[in-house]
Order: C-alpha cells, then structure tokens, then sequence
C-alpha cells in the first residue's frame, strides 16, 4: 500500500530533461520524522522505508553534530530563530549510471546527471527547513542525500525504463547459473578478443571434480597433457587457526596418491569445497587449485609448477575469484540477507492503469554506482600479489561478492543486476595478440624511449602496492605478466630480475613512493638494484613526450647476472649483479634540507665541493647516512629548448664491505640544471652493482 504522495513516485512522472519527480516533496522533524511514522503505519510502505533510511542517515555522528550542535558563534548567523528540528525532503530524482569503470584506484566514476536508458538509482535530498541564511542575507544549504537502488520484475522485461534484476538470494540460484551460462556462452563464441581456438592442455594437475549430483568424491587427477577446458580458482589462502585447517588442505608428498584416489569434499576449506561445487553446477570437469595442485613441499615441483601459473590462468576456460573470501576457510557461496528492507510497488505501462510489472525499491547506504569499486577493487582479494596477475591474464573471471556476482572478460563487464554491459578496462590489449598490442602501443617514439617499457613499469607500480605471504615469491608472483609480456613484446629481449635488458638503464631509475614507509625483505630475493630489494610502493619519474625531448645515457652495460632457482629467469632470484662502464664519484656529504621542505620526494641535498649540485632520495630512511655516498650518472642529456628544464638523473651508490669496485644501490637522485657538466671531466670506469 502506498499514501497519495507515494504512488507518484513512478519513472514515467520524471521530468523528460532532468528526471526529477514533479510533486515528491515531504516536511518532517527530527529526531523521531513522526509525520512519516504516522503514514507508515496507516500502511505506506515507502514513507516506512524513507522514515528508516532518514532515522539511519541522522544517526551518523557528523551529520547530527553538523546540524544540531553548533556553537553560539555559527548559531548567530541564523536569521532569526536556531533550528527546532524542522526538515525538508525533496528533488526526488531518477538517475542512472557513467558507462566507465575505476581501476587500482586510478579513477572516480561520477554521476551522469542526463536521464539514461536505465534508470537504477533514485535520490531524495533533505536539508533543515526553512533553509538558514547567512548575515549577508545569501541562503546557505547544507544537503544530505538519501538513495535507493531500483531494481524491476519480472525479469527480463520490456516494461519502463527501470531494467535492473534484484539480486538472487542464492549466489547459484537458477536465474543466476542461466546468467553464467549465458555470459560464458556469448563471450566465448562472440568476443574476438576473448575467443580461443580450441581447449589448450590442461596444467600437470587439476582436480576432477566428479559428476554433478556429488555421487562421487572429488579427486586430483594427473594429466597427460591432453586438451580440455577447465576452470581455475583465485583466492586468498588467509591465515586461519590451526582449530580451523581442515585435515586435508594442500597436497604434499605424503598424501599425493591418497589425493589421486579421492578427496573427500567435506575435507576441504570452504572455499575449495564452494568452487568444487561451482564447477559442477556448470556441467564442467576440471578444476585447477593451487593449494591441490602443486606440491606444497616440494621446493622443486613448486617452482616449476610457479613458472606455468600463469599460462594456466590465462588458458583457463573460466576463472572463479573468491572476491568476498578473506581466507580459504570463509567460503564465497553463502550470502547474508540485505541489511535494509526491499519494497515493491507495481508500475502501471506508461499512459496505461494497466501494470505489468513491480519496481523493487533498497535504501543503499553509499552510492551504488561504487558496488563494483568497493566489492572488487577493496576487497582483500584485490590487496594480495599474486590475484594481480591472476586477475590480468585470466580470459574471462566471474567474481563472487558478497552479495552480487560480476563478470569480466577482455571485452566487457557485467553483474548479476543486469547493469549495462561497459567495455572492460581492466584487461591490457597486449594480453591478446602481437597484432592488438602493436596497434595499442606507439613504438620507439621522438622522446627517445620506448612506450612498452613505460607500461611494465606501471604495471610493476601498481603491483609493488600489494602484498605477499612469503617475500621471496615477488618474482613467480609476477612471473605470468612478464611471461606474456616478453612474448608479446620483448621476443628478443632478457628479464632480469624484474627488469628488461634492452631498457635497464631506464629501469634503474625507479623510485619508493614513501621511503619513510619502505622496508628491506627479510630474505634475499633481489639485488639492490632492482626494484625488488624493497618493500613498498615503487615507480618511476614520468617523462616528458614533447618532440624536442630526448632521454640518452652515459653508461653502457657490460655484464648481467641473476641467480635463479629451478624456475629460470622468471621466477625467484637470490641475487645478482650488474657491471656497468660509466661515471661515478664519492660526494661530499648529503643533508637534510630544513623541516619545512621534508615533505618534498627529493628529501636531501646532495653536495660536492661544498656546492649543492642536486637533490636525492634514499630508498629507505632507515638507511640514510650522511658521508661514503657515491654518485652514478645515468641519464645524461634532456631537450634543448630552455623551457623544458631538466635535471639529469643517477644513482645514489654505497661501496660493499669496502671493495672499491662494487656497489649496492641506496637510491635515486636528480643534478641541478646548471650542474648538466658535473661528470663531463671524469673518465668512464667499471664498477658492479650487486
């Protein structure tokens, strides 16, 4: 049941310019809005679920402390009396959502204030009444918005402009394995970019999960190669209990024949269990699970099994992301009940008394438009190194949230809602093909350097951002990326500890973020020159791409070594070294500018001569020293017009255990312009960074 007031709140009375309802407009008080407690209990559902959504908005702290607890000196500016609680609801409006996405944090999608196709979200403004005024006699609001997502049934449907799809209460209803079906259906045998020929061979070992009915125990199979699809399960292991690790959650060499014979379902964490059940339920057959598939303790299997990660996401028919799990023991399956109640009122055809259909009204708390941002990209499952390239060379992933279940393939997005299809932003061109990537890329450009370089730096950025169990898997973690990247790209090219060969001087210029944050690993896993000596966010100084700007160096590489393990040069690395022809020179001392310029990127002065030629930054504050500093020039020359200044850019280098020759990295630093001929008398020497 609906008052008279309410039953126009129906798309087809929206303003045909501005989507906003002609006559929604209410007058209440707070704290307890009795006027529309008094409407919902003579049956009007709505004003019930606007009473509730108010009372939860008013009970946010900032809010009632902004509008009730102000100071006599901001009381004073009110024009006659101070607020007695009096509120106006009103600008009910109808909006839909920007056709983008938000990656890593890199973007904020925004409302689009136009009236779209679909309409998915309704918004009331409400604000104290009447509207207080400055002493200028200028009216001063302060609005606070109210917003429910909409949502219609049946479904699908032709009726209104309203098209979303409540979500189920059962993360594998029927509706929502038909969806599934449907998704996996058109992208593989429609999207150009995601199609794949035939099945590619399945990993050493996947899981067979038995038929569909559950008659038979899982069980870990061992194959031989042969082609078959399968579906691949990223997720975070977590760290539960001991009370809580079921007896059988890895495969070790103890109990790999009594997992070739059977796996007992109920012996398996929740999330394994859930994508087992998963898998089933789409009517495939092999499942692909790290924990299950690789011998946990066998170093040897392990590494190996680590290099080919990645090729098994990226040739996985399917890849399930346990998105809302924060450990293997939570499960993604279970769904909570909404927090807010969900009205519905019918929706008569537009012109027509006739109704065809209800629209499903649910007071969301945050705006909607960020359920992907928050469900996804915040998620702890987003947070860990390893999903990032799970995430990347995956084909097509289907995430379970919390509530909702979302879909990403390299062609689109969608979500169990039924939102728009957008064209997905996550997935790099260069994931497919040679030929897209050299249509997504500029090769060596006027700047002097090349752009797929700059891209792995960005991807490596993005990546050092995320953390890891075991320090020593930076590398195998990201060993599927540069695997795909160096197929794609860099054929001729070497990786070397986290670097490219041909563009190593430009990779050496990498940068912490917040060195004050910055930490060493406890464990060796990276000379000091590589970006993976570090704990913490890195990245490199942007370049300019102006015509006139060129970027060449002073040093040549003579030799590069990396120590690495059964899984070659991508996967862990113990150590190594580089030895350089090139100009260095002992500092004077480095100091710390004055405090009010520490919160600057380049937080020392570097001297020579007692001159500050230029300015630098230590990797780790905690290693900071004052004296035994050396410096390495590495880019030597900038653009000739005078209005791009440039300051020319090295290495801050420590000597190791004394030897006069070898070095280890300490940081990045950058010469003063009218310091460009500070190296042009010294002679080119060797050196070795280690």
């Amino acid at each position: 049941m609906l008052c008279l007031q309410c039953k126009a709140i129906d798309p087809h009375n929206a303003d045909s310019t501005s989507a906003s309802l002609k006559d929604a407009r209410w007058f209440d008080q707070y704290p307890d809005f009795p006027a529309l407690k008094a409407s919902a209990l003579n049956g009007c559902e709505f004003c019930g679920q606007l009473r509730h959504a108010m009372l939860h908005k008013y009970s946010d702290t900032e809010i009632a402390k902004f509008e009730h607890n102000f100071d006599d000196s901001v009381q004073s500016t009110w024009s006659s009396t101070k607020w007695n609680g009096d509120v106006e609801i009103y600008s009910g409006r109808f909006v839909g959502k920007v056709n983008s996405t938000y990656r890593d944090h890199a973007q904020k999608q925004t409302f689009d204030d136009s009236l779209l196709p679909d309409m998915q979200l309704l918004y009331f403004t409400f604000r104290p009444y009447p509207p207080r005024q400055l002493n200028q006699g200028i009216p001063s609001y302060h609005n606070w918005q109210i917003c429910f997502d909409l949502y219609t049934e049946p479904y699908p449907t032709s009726f209104g402009p309203v098209r979303r799809r409540l979500p189920s209460a059962e993360t594998l209803s029927s509706t929502n394995v038909k969806a599934i079906v449907a998704w996996l259906d058109v992208c593989s045998k429609k999207h150009t970019g995601c199609h794949q020929e035939t099945p590619g061979p399945l990993p050493t070992r996947v899981i067979d999960v038995g038929p569909a009915d559950g008659s038979q125990h899982p069980k870990l199979y061992v194959a031989a190669g042969q082609p078959s699809p399968y579906v691949a399960l990223s997720h975070c292991w977590g760290k539960p209990t001991k009370t809580q690790i079921p007896r059988v959650a890895r495969t070790l060499s103890g109990n790999l024949k009594d997992m070739v014979s059977a796996i007992p379902l109920e012996s398996l964490p929740q999330n394994f269990q859930d994508a087992i059940v998963t898998v089933r339920v789409l009517g495939l057959r092999y499942l692909w699970i790290d924990a299950l598939c690789i011998v946990q303790d066998s170093r040897e299997d392990w590494e190996m099994e680590a290099a080919r990660m990645g090729e098994y996401y990226r040739s996985a028919y399917l890849t399930l992301a346990a998105t809302s799990a924060k450990a293997s023991i939570d499960g993604f399956l279970a769904r909570s009940p909404w927090p807010w109640p969900t009205i519905s009122m019918p929706c008569p055809d537009q012109g027509s008394s006739t109704s065809h259909g209800k629209i499903h009204f649910r007071y969301q708390p945050e705006p909607s438009e960020y359920s992907r941002i928050d469900a996804i990209d915040k998620s702890v499952w987003n947070t860990r190194a390893w999903t990032y390239q799970e995430r990347l060379l995956s084909i097509r992933i289907l995430h379970f949230a919390s509530d909702r279940l979302f879909w990403e393939c390299r062609t689109m997005e969608g979500s169990e809602e039924n939102e728009p299809p957008r064209e997905s932003a996550y997935h790099t061109p260069w994931m497919a093909t040679k030929a897209e990537a050299r249509h997504s890329l500029v090769y060596p450009d006027e700047a002097g350097f090349d752009n797929r370089y700059e891209r792995w730096y960005r991807l490596v950025s993005r990546y050092s951002q995320r953390e890891l169990s075991y320090e020593s898997d930076v590398f195998p973690a990201l060993s599927g990326l540069a695997d795909a990247f160096h197929k794609v790209y860099t054929d001729q090219d070497r990786y070397i500890a986290g670097l490219w060969q041909a563009d190593i001087f430009r990779g050496l210029l990498w940068m912490t973020k917040d060195s004050s944050e910055a930490t060493r690993p406890s464990v060796d896993r990276a000379p000091s020159w590589s970006w993976a000596s570090v704990k913490g966010e890195v990245e490199w100084p942007s370049r300019t791409t102006a015509r006139h700007c060129h970027y060449n160096y002073a040093v040549q590489l003579l030799e590069a070594q990396t120590d690495t393990g059964p899984g070659g040069a991508l996967g862990a690395v113990t150590g190594g070294m580089i030895k350089l022809l090139g100009k260095y020179q002992r500092l004077d001392k480095v100091l710390r500018p004055p405090i009010w310029e520490a919160v600057v990127r380049f937080r020392f002065d570097l001297v020579s001569a007692d001159e500050v030629i230029g300015s630098g930054a230590f990797d780790i504050d905690s290693e900071i020293q004052a004296d035994a500093i050396w410096i390495l020039q590495i880019e030597v020359q900038g653009p000739g017009d005078s209005s791009f200044p440039y300051h020319p850019s090295g290495l801050l280098l420590k000597q190791v255990d004394g030897a006069e020759l070898r070095f280890s990295r300490v940081g990045y630093c950058a010469l003063d312009e009218e310091y460009i001929g500070f190296f042009d008398k010294l002679e080119p020497n060797e050196l070795c960074l280690v």
